[in-house]
């Protein structure tokens, strides 16, 4: 029951701020900015996002070679693809991260470590995310009146620290272990120091870190990229790439909270940002839209992999069985 309200509500959530904003846009402003596309930058930006997955592939294969995890980099990439079908056609976008966690435990028969992981991703995710924010504040703090975007921005990038310097720091690590191993109910704190430790194990491995933050920042400074590509296809010329790197991860964020996939919660950051650089709501919502066609298209040979490999398991189980 509580799930079905929960997904009442992300709906509502969505559909009322996206329903909201198109209504302030007016729809009609917003079919003709789109038809203004430039085709060969829309392919750019498509292809931009397309070297920022074999990155983020990148990164997880490297990641997982330190726990002794090795499925090969051509399972990972389409282990990612599949991820990202599930991230745009599920309600949740941690549904990606569970299927790839899943396909890798499957292979490697590793569950905790496949899944400390997605989460240590995740954590060099945001981090490297809040930074680039955080960096962009040099050069877009004079759109903004108020310090407060700073404030926060800062704020939450001092928690991501600190939270990241816990999971690896030694006391912090033996605390959580023996309030874990208390947890007796289905052998879940056994289950979960696992988790923890695949995590811990990088306190020995700091190069490691730093090659695969490295990663996460090209990763989105890629992303971010194409929305400049995006901005250039629809002839949004106050568009820049510094104030770009302000826009993204805040939309990012704004997208964690409960929604469909971000959807209306993250097109509220753009509207509201890219308003105070000169742009219609009708040319910043455009500029939204076209952020979420591209993923969407993307993750559509995710949905073809999904068939195949399907199909490829049915086939193993049917030798297996005769």
């Amino acid at each position: 029951m509580k799930k079905i309200i929960l997904q009442i509500v992300r709906f509502a959530v969505s559909i009322g701020l996206l329903g909201y904003l198109i209504y302030l846009a007016d729809i009609s402003k917003i079919y003709a900015t789109l038809r203004q596309v430039n085709g060969l930058y829309f392919l750019f930006a498509l292809g931009a996002f397309f070297v920022g997955l074999l990155f983020l592939t990148w990164r997880w294969k490297l990641l997982l070679q330190t726990v002794d995890i090795r499925p090969g980099y051509k399972k990972l990439l389409i282990f990612y693809f599949i991820g990202y079908f599930f991230n745009n056609f599920l309600p949740t976008t941690i549904g990606g991260d569970i299927s790839r966690a899943y396909n890798v435990a499957r292979l490697s028969d590793r569950r905790a470590e496949s899944v400390g992981i997605v989460l240590f991703e995740r954590l060099l995710g945001l981090l490297a995310t809040l930074s680039l924010a955080a960096f962009s504040l040099f050069w877009v703090l004079q759109h903004f009146h108020t310090w407060r975007i700073v404030y926060v921005t800062l704020s939450m990038l001092t928690l991501v620290v600190l939270g990241f310097g816990l999971v690896l720091n030694t006391r912090f690590f033996r605390w959580m272990v023996q309030i874990f191993e208390k947890i007796e109910f289905l052998n879940l704190g056994n289950r979960l120091n696992r988790v923890l430790n695949s995590i811990h194990v990088f306190r020995t491995h700091k190069s490691r870190i730093a090659i695969t933050f490295l990663f996460s920042l090209s990763s989105q400074i890629l992303f971010i990229f194409m929305n400049y590509l995006l901005a250039q296809s629809l002839n949004l010329q106050q568009v820049s790439f510094q104030f770009l790197l302000l826009v993204i991860p805040v939309a990012f964020l704004l997208g964690l909270l409960p929604s469909i996939n971000g959807l209306g919660v993250r097109d509220s950051g753009y509207v509201f940002l890219l308003t105070r650089i000169g742009l219609t709501p009708a040319e910043a919502l455009s500029l939204s839209f076209l952020n979420t066609l591209v993923p969407m298209l993307m993750s559509g040979i995710g949905g073809i992999f999904l068939i195949f490999y399907r199909t490829q398991k049915d086939q193993q189980i049917e030798v297996n069985q005769q």
